[in-house]
């Protein structure tokens, strides 16, 4: 994964090619999930959901409120977790 700041948004590369996309806004104490888009439609569900878990994991990192609006991000992220928080799209900082 790579996390493009100048186009606020993180990109998961495989080998070469771009499979997917999630647009991101961030200020000093949130980070809020705008979009998610899969490029590779063969693959689109398992490359979002992974993009989800890199993405969270790096808010998570840096200590940031994570805040989820896009339903396509909201839905493999809740795939990934299971848990009663799936309905919140307000996800809890770790610390």
């Amino acid at each position: 994964m790579l996390n493009n700041r100048s186009a606020s948004k993180f990109d998961l590369y495989l080998p070469g090619q771009l499979v997917a996309s999630l647009h991101y806004s961030i200020d000093e104490n949130e980070m809020l999930f705008i979009y998610c888009e899969a490029i590779e439609m063969a693959e689109a569900e398992r490359h979002c959901r992974e993009l989800m878990r890199r993405a969270l994991d790096e808010s998570l990192n840096r200590r940031l409120k994570t805040t989820i609006t896009c339903p396509i991000a909201l839905k493999h992220l809740r795939a990934d977790t299971q848990t009663p928080e799936q309905h919140d799209s307000s996800l809890p900082q770790r610390g």
